[in-house]
């Protein structure tokens, strides 16, 4: 924008020679005639990326910043709650151990962190990665591709692109003490260089068992991008403790903890950002350091392990690709050090797009697993009302000791009928599954999963209906019942968004609301003396959210009816959780 200030002589009239003329007054401005105000421009983007082209039926499990906001999603189980084939689990509220699996396995639900796979490095998880350390309002973008074998989340960290300086606010107050602060700032440099900061906080004082802690979490950026390259620096500390949480009744509690993930790259890139050549290179440093209190309890078990632990590892990641018109091709090789080896993982992906269909193939060799896996997925939608989609893949062991293992296939597929605006659709899945983990974050006398196959029968409802209305529902029904899996799940979710156009016709008003049911059946966690199953879980939550210019007021209640249900046995969940608060953006 642009003002000018505009001069007006006055008309002065000649004095008589025998006075002194008075001098004309001074602008009261000392300034120029004409104040110049910057306009904001848009630099070119940090870094490369490359995300999987996804080919579900309906909408696609993806979101940008503000839609991932938009759900009411707090940590990322939250968002994994809406995909079909995952469950997750919690102990209680915010500050306790998060894992997920998929398929009824652990290792199967993968994380990759601006191109970085994010590595479980807490020794007392039983390798499992807590996802209660990835921080889910660090992203400007999460997509999953939900391949036959493995759940693939990929994460990219907020970015910012404008001159013009960038600061928000988040609040949040709510049930169980809860307090939540977020605060962005960011701004790009007329050379192309970028400057980020942001945290949040968090703090939870349960006064029943759904678990009390605080965390802190910071990240920083900075670095410079012209056209056709950028370099920067990345760093986000994640600092989390965690009171003992006691159950009501039966197991052990889940010992208290104090812990910091550091999470650390630079990064090089060159190339063009939607199109043609590109390639980039990645030094990332992950660090983990905890200290476990015991339980200081008259009838507690002895726990010698209370020292501070420490773990590292370093990752060297290069790739490249070629996006030319439908065709995109990607190769990337991860280089891990770690606790004093290295693992090498080669990869290569390649998606073709067209507008009646998507084909994605992905092939990995990987040191740090041991084994070679392919899978490859498709949706075809030959006329604007019938859609299939499927995927099969297949796991080999490789390396050192993997000989004696044995190999997997895995399957699933849908076909679909758009019905007026949403898609219904049916489908089958089937899977081996081998010798898994055990989240032993929760119990340490839980049991890893025995191999065997496994299928499934699903269905859905996904997309819109009319007048702003929404449908996301979906179930899937397990043929077997299998450890840390419920035979049955299911989520369903009504949603209404509208920005009435015509009264405000420059969209500054919205108004998002959903109300969501999800039931889960039995879930068995095996052990020694015998099995312990949890009873069935049914929740009805609600969210509403109105945003006024940019201003965002929003407010969730989770579990309305009070319910009592655990996902781990002897833990309760909460019962109703409110949680309000505003997110606020200004450019300044």
């Amino acid at each position: 924008m642009y003002a000018a200030a505009f001069s007006a002589q006055a008309q002065v009239v000649p004095p008589p020679a025998s006075e002194v003329p008075i001098p004309v007054k001074p602008k009261t401005d000392s300034g120029p005639d004409t104040a110049h105000v910057k306009t904001d421009t848009i630099k070119p983007p940090i870094g490369r990326f490359a995300d999987p082209a996804l080919y579900e039926i309906g909408p696609q499990y993806e979101w940008n910043r503000a839609q991932l906001f938009a759900t009411g999603a707090l940590t990322v189980v939250d968002l994994l709650d809406r995909i079909p084939g995952a469950t997750t689990f919690r102990s209680g509220w915010l500050s306790t151990p998060q894992t997920a699996t998929y398929g009824g396995d652990f290792r199967r639900v993968r994380v990759f962190y601006d191109g970085i796979e994010i590595d479980n490095l807490d020794n007392r998880t039983g390798g499992v990665l807590d996802l209660s350390a990835v921080q889910l309002w660090s992203l400007e973008h999460l997509s999953v591709d939900r391949s036959a074998s493995e759940l693939r989340i990929y994460m990219r960290s907020w970015r910012v692109e404008n001159t013009d300086p960038y600061t928000r606010v988040d609040i949040a107050t709510g049930n169980e003490d809860t307090n939540l602060y977020r605060g962005f700032y960011g701004k790009r440099l007329d050379n192309g260089g970028v400057i980020q900061f942001a945290g949040q906080q968090f703090g939870v004082t349960s006064p029943r068992f759904a678990g009390s802690g605080d965390a802190l979490s910071l990240l920083s950026r900075v670095g410079v991008a012209k056209k056709s390259w950028s370099v920067d620096g990345f760093i986000i500390r994640h600092h989390a403790t965690r009171d003992i949480e006691r159950p009501v009744a039966g197991p052990p509690p889940i010992l208290a903890l104090d812990a910091t993930n550091t999470d650390a790259y630079v990064r090089a890139a060159v190339g063009g950002v939607n199109s043609g050549r590109w390639a980039q290179v990645s030094i990332a440093s992950l660090g983990f350091k905890g200290t476990s209190a015991p339980d200081r309890s008259v009838s507690a078990t002895a726990f010698s392990d209370t020292l501070e632990r420490r773990v590292s590892e370093n990752q060297y990641n290069a790739s490249a690709g070629y996006t030319l018109g439908a065709a995109r091709v990607e190769f990337q090789d991860r280089l891990r050090a770690l606790a004093g080896s290295t693992y090498n993982t080669v990869s290569g992906r390649i998606d073709f797009v067209t507008p009646i269909g998507v084909v994605n193939g992905f092939i990995e060799h990987d040191g740090f697993r041991k084994g070679t896996n392919a899978d490859a997925g498709i949706r075809a939608q030959p006329l604007p009302f019938i859609a299939v989609s499927g995927s099969i893949a297949r796991s080999v062991p490789s390396g050192v000791g993997a000989s004696g293992l044995p190999s997997t296939t895995s399957a699933r597929g849908e076909i679909g009928l758009k019905v007026f605006g949403p898609w219904i659709s049916g489908g089958l899945i089937t899977t081996d599954n081998t010798s898994g983990l055990a989240p032993l974050v929760y119990d340490t006398l839980f049991l890893p999963t025995s191999p065997g196959r496994i299928s499934a029968r699903t269905a859905s409802i996904r997309g819109p209906i009319r007048g702003g209305f929404g449908i996301d529902a979906w179930v899937t029904q397990w043929a077997d019942s299998w450890p840390y899996r419920p035979k049955y799940q299911s989520r369903s979710e009504i949603n209404y968004s509208n920005n009435f156009p015509k009264r405000f016709p420059r969209g500054d008003f919205e108004i998002r609301a959903s109300g969501v049911f999800e039931y889960r059946g039995h879930s068995r966690f095996p052990l020694a003396a015998g099995d312990v199953e949890t009873g069935v879980a049914k929740t009805l939550s609600g969210l509403l959210e109105i945003r006024i210019m940019r201003a965002v007021l929003s407010y969730q209640q989770r579990n309305i009816l009070g319910y009592i249900y655990e996902v781990i046995p002897g833990f309760d969940m909460p019962r109703v959780l409110a949680i309000y608060g505003v997110r606020w953006d200004f450019w300044n």
